[in-house]
């Protein structure tokens, strides 16, 4: 070309030197890892315009590129230049290399381009472009570290690339993304890149490199140096040198290795101004964040929320080591080499670390991240800080639900023995109970000073309640945990709806609760409601454990209500969600063996109750939750009864005299207990004392009225004893195994009287009872007379004789129609003017069958409507 000039010819008066070392790509050395894998991709790569290779300083980017380029068939048509920091303080001295480069790479530039003088402005720029254009080759400008360059420099270079008429391809390599105008080549698809996550060493290629340094690197060593290099490949030759001049096979801890400090220091600390220094300090605390947090913690002002925006491109500029830490949550990290060295050599003033940490604190906490807020305010000692944003999360019931391994309990574990505030007191009352010490949470609690006023704000009130909940649980304390759970049952519809999403166990945690004081008050019903809602409300896995002891206590609930059917599924879910619930280390774990024992002694399943029986006596040995006298108490009942069903009477009636003393029962477990001796009583015909024993029973309690009308009939008094039936049939919603033995105890009267009919139908009515939840033990104890009828008539459907027209059966006033427990609940419901299609969805039937039922009833009760049924009902006493 006219006026140009050919490789090797004379250098311009009055220029400064070429360095050749500028213009020459790296040479490999003897341990340098080949990665073919990547040399490959960028062969791909390269087909466009722009290829941007990022990656923190040693993760290998620039000998991958020149490996790539050694591979090239026209590897002299590849312009390299390596950049560095004079580059940006002399622009005349970078594009003097870089016309040398393209010089080298064959490009023909004109003479008057070299001299000193026209290596400034833009005219310089475009006539090499101009002759770029021309150029009939392609070539492959590489720029080494091009992050160093400033704006305006790149900007020209982008020139250059625009107007060399495809003949030119970049490639910038650099520790992060250069000013180059990327997003331009990127929306027009010319624009490919590699990132320091492709550049990291697979385990692979780590044992690779070891073996280049003689060593054979494999199992828990080859983890070790994956884990603390996350396959950076800096770090990882320097491993290897490192155990390999100390002749050793244990890989050491990096962090605090001279070989990796030096490097840090050498590299990225020497470097770094006053304010990359702060920044890199602060930041250096925060185990993950975001722009935002990096910006607080780092120093920098923050003007309003576009600031963060550029805080990962400074902190990358400072050569800080970024990893994603959640892509979706938009955070970060630092490698953990790089931020060990930080925080070693790159220290923070107290005062200054103490308000960075607790600015941190509060950012993280307004943004929803406890476990940052706990971690950062502990950090630094602020721990009424860490204390108050535990309550106002309203995550108390994390750290009692979590256990010594729960995360918040870690970070709190160096809280002061003495907190100053309420919500520290509250804090560490429920660290103690997540270690199980009952002793030091009550303690905390003595008094009320630390208790929260009625105007508290509503977070503090609701952590005393959850505290004082566990305490009274644990304690076995039923009126305090009866009147926390009620008042925290109040609170948590107060709060915001969302909160409540965000923290699922309160519900479980509360209603659990609320359960659990019904059931020790002998509120069956209202316990077994309860324990349903907590196993319905919403829950995550942190509740597996309280989920699977409301399941249970619900099994044993449904069973002494005689519900054997819903207590036998129950156990069972109760079983399968236990096998499925690896931490299962709060509350019972052997109820459902009782709640299952029970279930067989009723169905007189004898060899099943022996066995769960069995189970949950040995279960309950080794139970580290509240001793509750109600599951003993149940296996003495079952106990009983099985023996009874040997004919054993006398080790029956002994069993229940001798009941377990680990626990002082309750009220209403010490009636059950005297209800189940009166009966063996009665059977014994030791009338005397079973008349003394009915004194010191609630006289009110249906089961106490069918047990007096038992021993009525064993005395003779016939009358009497239909009297004591009819008075608990005409009650509903009683329990199904009360209601079989008022049938029993009304058929077994009624046979003696002479009225077979009516005996039968009775009889039969307790069969379809039994028949509907599997209980039949009371029949086989029941009166010979009866099991003499169970034999002669098949039973499986109630007589369609019309009682009140035979003149042989002597009438009783206000004879009771004969229903079954589902045609009963359908009764009451039909009373609540529910219509058919809601009372199957509440029984779980089909509509066709609860229609069913209707007619039977309507048939029963001689009536033509269901309202005439329910008024005839009500007429009856039975609503």
């Amino acid at each position: 070309m006219s006026g140009g000039v050919t490789k090797g010819a004379p250098e311009p008066a009055g220029a400064s030197p070429l360095l050749s070392a500028k213009l020459t790509r790296p040479e490999p050395v003897e341990w340098t890892l080949r990665r073919e894998g990547l040399i490959d991709e960028l062969w791909s790569l390269t087909d466009l315009p722009v290829t941007v290779i990022t990656g923190p300083a040693g993760s290998g980017k620039s000998h991958l590129v020149a490996a790539w380029a050694d591979d090239s068939p026209g590897w002299d048509t590849i312009a390299w230049l390596t950049l560095d920091q004079d580059d940006t303080r002399q622009p005349a001295r970078m594009w003097r290399h870089l016309l040398a480069a393209l010089r080298r790479a064959g490009v023909l530039l004109p003479a008057t381009l070299l001299e000193w003088s026209a290596l400034h402005g833009h005219r310089a720029v475009t006539e090499v472009a101009a002759v770029l254009s021309r150029h009939q080759h392609p070539l492959v400008l590489v720029l080494d570290d091009a992050s160093r360059l400033d704006a305006g420099q790149l900007h020209e270079i982008d020139f250059l690339l625009r107007h060399a008429q495809g003949c030119l391809r970049l490639v910038l390599i650099g520790r992060h993304r250069p000013q180059f105008p990327l997003h331009r080549y990127r929306l027009t698809d010319q624009l490919s890149e590699l990132c320091g996550a492709d550049l990291a060493l697979s385990p692979a290629e780590v044992q690779a490199l070891f073996a280049l340094h003689g060593t054979d690197l494999t199992g828990a060593a080859l983890d070790d140096v994956m884990d603390q290099t996350r396959g950076w490949l800096a770090g990882v030759r320097l491993c290897a040198m490192a155990m390999q001049d100390a002749g050793d096979s244990a890989v050491p801890a990096l962090a605090t290795h001279d070989y990796v400090v030096d490097y840090f220091t050498g590299e990225i600390l020497e470097g770094l101004t006053p304010r990359q220094r702060r920044l890199l300090a602060g930041v250096a605390r925060l185990d993950t964040f975001t722009p935002e947090l990096a910006a607080i913690a780092g120093g920098l002002p923050v003007a309003g929320s576009t600031r963060s925006d550029y805080v990962l491109a400074d902190l990358e500029e400072a050569g800080a080591f970024l990893e994603p830490a959640s892509e979706a949550q938009g955070t970060y990290r630092f490698h953990p080499l790089f931020r060990a060295v930080l925080r070693d050599r790159l220290p923070l003033p107290a005062e200054e670390a103490r308000s960075a940490g607790l600015v941190a604190a509060r950012w993280c906490a307004r943004h929803g991240d406890l476990a940052g807020a706990v971690g950062h305010a502990a950090e630094v000692g602020a721990w009424e800080d860490a204390a108050r944003f535990v309550v106002d999360d309203l995550a108390i019931g994390e750290v009692i639900m979590d256990g010594p391994a729960g995360r918040i309990t870690g970070l709190l574990a160096g809280m002061p023995a003495t907190p100053a505030t309420s919500e520290g007191v509250m804090v560490a009352a429920a660290l103690a109970l997540a270690h199980d010490d009952i002793v030091r949470a009550e303690r905390l609690l003595a008094g009320d000073a630390w208790l929260p006023a009625p105007d508290a704000p509503l977070p503090s009130r609701i952590a005393a309640c959850m505290v004082q909940q566990s305490i009274a649980y644990e304690t076995g304390d039923a009126e305090r945990l009866h009147a926390v759970t009620d008042a925290a049952a109040q609170l948590l519809p107060q709060v915001d709806p969302g909160r409540i999403a965000a923290r699922p166990e309160l519900w479980v945690f509360v209603l659990s609760g609320v359960a659990t004081a019904h059931l020790r008050a002998g509120r069956l019903a209202e316990a077994a409601a309860g324990f349903a809602a907590a196993v319905r409300a919403p829950a995550d896995e942190r509740c597996g454990a309280l989920i699977a002891y409301c399941i249970q206590h619900l099994a044993f609930a449904e069973a002494h209500l005689g519900r054997l059917r819903a207590a036998y599924d129950t156990a069972q879910r109760a079983f399968d969600l236990v096998a499925r619930t690896e931490a299962l280390n709060r509350g019972p774990r052997h109820i459902a063996d009782v709640a299952l024992a029970w279930v067989a002694a009723e169905r007189y399943d004898t060899a099943a109750a022996w066995h769960y029986l069995h189970a949950a006596e040995a279960g309950l040995k080794t139970d580290a939750g509240p001793r509750e006298s109600a599951y003993s108490a149940t296996l003495t009942i079952v106990r009983s009864r099985l023996l009874r069903a040997r004919g054993e009477l006398p080790a029956a009636l002994s069993v229940l005299r001798g009941a377990p003393a680990e626990a002082p029962p309750r009220r209403w477990v010490r009636d059950e207990l005297n209800l189940a001796e009166l009966r063996v009583l009665v059977a014994m015909g030791r009338h005397d004392e079973a008349r003394a024993a009915l004194t010191r029973l609630d006289q009110e309690r249906p089961e106490v009225t069918v047990v007096r009308g038992s021993a009525f009939l064993a005395e003779g008094d016939t009358s009497r004893a239909v009297e004591c039936a009819h008075r608990v049939l005409r009650r509903l919603g009683l329990p199904v195994g009360v209601l079989v033995d008022a049938w029993l105890l009304l058929a077994a009267a009624t046979a003696r009287q002479g009225d077979h009919q009516r005996a039968t139908e009775a009889l039969q009515t307790a069969v379809e009872f039994t028949a509907d939840d599997g209980g039949t033990r009371a029949v086989y104890e029941s009166d010979a007379i009866l099991r003499r009828l169970l034999r002669q008539h098949a039973l499986t459907h109630p007589s369609t004789s019309d009682p009140a027209t035979d003149p042989a059966r002597p009438l009783a006033a206000d004879p009771v129609p004969v229903l079954s427990a589902r045609q009963t609940e359908v009764l009451r419901h039909l009373s609540a003017l529910i219509p058919a299609e809601e009372i199957a969805a509440m029984m779980h039937v089909s509509a066709g069958t609860v229609r069913t039922h209707i007619r039977e009833v309507l048939r029963k009760f001689q009536a033509t409507t269901p309202h005439e049924a329910v008024r005839r009902a009500r007429e009856l006493g039975l609503l």
